[in-house]
Order: structure tokens, then C-alpha cells, then sequence
């Protein structure tokens, strides 16, 4: 079966979707396009005749997906979550009716699910498939991260998302920045990543904040075994990867209280939550964690909720067995 992966992104989420689809025997050609390039739906077709393209699996829905209806072959939709969310806010069913015309859809958590489900595609078309983590290297044992301006025996409080609006980095800084009188001088917060923010975010940052930039999976994992909390304050999320990681590796977990994450986080079970968008409970949730009154047993409990649920290893084969499906339906000309 010879796949075209199409996306408007070349990021990690990218490769390990495609090295899923390999993975399940598939043969894959990648191909990254503008969706509001008027040629490329064109140039899209071409490579289908002349690659022999069997299927085509296509995100984020709104853009590249909806780009490629009528493609000549299956198309199979790829919601990265917030996808689902933002077109929610911008429209009703009716102006997604689309979508239920792809011959399949992969969504990342319940709550993308019925969002889908809402729109009216068929339930029998959508596939659930939660990012999962590679068990093999994130888990508790291993190397920890260090770094030249990181005191040895610092606490650290660790943010791993994108710089981007979306991510509400700048809620985290804030809530570290109010919070500095009240917690000892060895607590640092850790930025990796990066995105149009990181400039601005920079300047509101005081001198216990470390901006890393982008970083390995592997030591993305040497990190969350650093830290003493993961923190994450997102206003839009499926199954977050990120934090999926950071409960794999043991990490004491805070994250905004919105639906993708009480999938996986219960308020003291798992993790702990915070309202979103409110940096002051965010703050008073950071004091509380740095304490560690109850972390190492959510920490324990959040291992074994991941490597339940969310093993990539097993979660991605229920991808390959999306495709043989949809090859074997009838062609509808």
C-alpha cells in the first residue's frame, strides 16, 4: 500500500505518523504543501498518477485536509486536536459537513471524538488514536538533564510547549514571576521550545528562568526526570504529548483544567489541574507541587495510567488497520 502523507508541517508529530505508517508495511511519500497555494491541490494530483498513490492521509483538517476533497483518491482526515476546537468556535455543522465525506478520520482523544461526531462524521469512519509515548525512551530510569546556568541541587519547574499563543507559555512565567517570594531560591523554571513568542516571553522572565530552545526527544526525557513538575497551561488540547512524556518519565504533572487533559489527568489521582487562563491559581498550584505533598504518589499513578493507555508501540497499529479498511471499501466514482 503506498501512502501519501501531505501536511503543511516538517515537525516531530509529522515523523512519527509517518514512521507509524511504515511501521504497518506501508510505503510512504511525504509531501509538504501551502493549503492556500491555489496549484497545490494540483500538484497534490500529479504526484497521486505518478506514484500510484493508493490513499492519502491529510492535516490539520481545516486547512490541508479540506484542501485535498475530491483528490481522486480515499482521503483520510488527520486532526492534530486543535483543529477540532478551533473549528468548533469558528462555525457550526453545517459548515463542516465536509468532513464526512472522508473515507476515514483519526482523532487523538474523546473529547475530538465527539466533536466529529458532531459534525456528523459516522462514528464506523473516525478512529481513535492517542498519541501514545515511546515507552523506550521515556520512562523513570535514565539520564538527567544539566545544564551551565542550572545549580545542581535546583528544583525545577519544567515548560515544554511552543511558543504560541495557544500554549499560554506566558501564564506559566507569570505564575513563576509572582510566585518567587514565596518559594526558596534553589526553584528555577525551565523553557524548552521555542515560536514567535520567545522574545517577548523572555523579557517578562526574571533571572530563575532558563530558555533552552528546542531539544532531542531524548533529552526532552533527561529533562522531565530533571524536574520536579511539568507544567503546561494550553487553552486547546487533545492528547498532549508533552505531557504524556512527562507522566512516563515519573514527572509530577500541572496542567490547565480543559477536556483533552482530564482524559488523562484526575485532580489529585494523576496530577493536578488549575482553571485556565488563571495565573494566580496557577501560582498558589505551583506552591503546592513544589512541596510534593502528594507527588510521588500521583507521579506513581500517572506511569501506570500511560503505559496502560498510551504505548505508542500498540496505538499505532490501529492506524494501518484504518487503511487496509478503507482500501477495501468500493471506489465510489
Amino acid at each position: 500500500m503506498h501512502v501519501l502523507y501531505a501536511s503543511n508541517t516538517q515537525g516531530v508529530h509529522d515523523d512519527r505518523w509517518i514512521s507509524a505508517l511504515r511501521s504497518g508495511g506501508c510505503i510512504v511519500t511525504s509531501l509538504n504543501f501551502d493549503p492556500e497555494d491555489e496549484s497545490a491541490p494540483g500538484t497534490v494530483a500529479s504526484r497521486i498518477d505518478d506514484l500510484d498513490i493508493d490513499v492519502v492521509v491529510a492535516g490539520p483538517l481545516a486547512t490541508c485536509t479540506e484542501s485535498l476533497l475530491g483528490i481522486g483518491v480515499p482521503l483520510i482526515g488527520l486532526s492534530w486536536g486543535f483543529d477540532l476546537h478551533e473549528m468548533v468556535g469558528k462555525g457550526g455543522a453545517t459548515d463542516y459537513c465536509w468532513l464526512a465525506d472522508l473515507a476515514g478520520l483519526i482523532v487523538d482523544s474523546e473529547c475530538t471524538l465527539t466533536i466529529a461526531a458532531g459534525f456528523g462524521v459516522p462514528l464506523d469512519r473516525i478512529v481513535l488514536i492517542p498519541w501514545g509515548v515511546d515507552l523506550e525512551l521515556f520512562h523513570p530510569e535514565g539520564p538527567q538533564a544539566t545544564h551551565p546556568s542550572l545549580p545542581s541541587d535546583a528544583r525545577v519547574v519544567l515548560s515544554a510547549r511552543a511558543h504560541e499563543s495557544l500554549y499560554r507559555v506566558g501564564d506559566i512565567v507569570a505564575a513563576f514571576e509572582h510566585g518567587r517570594n514565596e518559594w526558596d531560591d534553589d526553584v528555577y523554571l525551565v523553557v524548552i521550545n521555542d515560536g514567535p513568542l520567545t522574545e517577548e516571553l523572555s523579557t517578562t522572565a526574571g533571572d530563575h528562568t532558563l530558555f533552552i530552545g528546542r531539544v532531542s526527544e531524548s533529552d526532552l526525557a533527561a529533562w522531565c526526570r530533571r524536574s520536579q513538575v511539568y507544567v503546561s497551561a494550553s487553552e486547546t488540547d487533545g492528547s498532549s504529548v508533552t505531557l504524556l512524556q512527562a507522566m512516563a518519565c515519573g514527572t509530577p504533572v500541572l496542567v490547565s483544567d480543559i477536556p483533552g487533559n482530564r482524559e488523562w489527568i484526575q485532580e489529585g489521582i494523576t496530577g493536578h489541574l488549575f482553571p485556565l487562563g488563571d495565573i494566580e491559581a496557577l501560582r498558589a498550584a505551583l506552591a503546592l507541587s513544589l512541596r510534593g505533598d502528594d507527588e510521588t504518589d500521583c507521579a506513581a499513578k500517572a506511569l501506570i495510567e500511560v503505559r496502560t493507555r498510551a504505548d505508542w508501540a500498540r496505538n499505532s497499529w490501529r492506524l494501518s488497520a484504518l487503511l487496509r479498511k478503507v482500501i477495501a471499501q468500493p471506489r465510489v466514482e
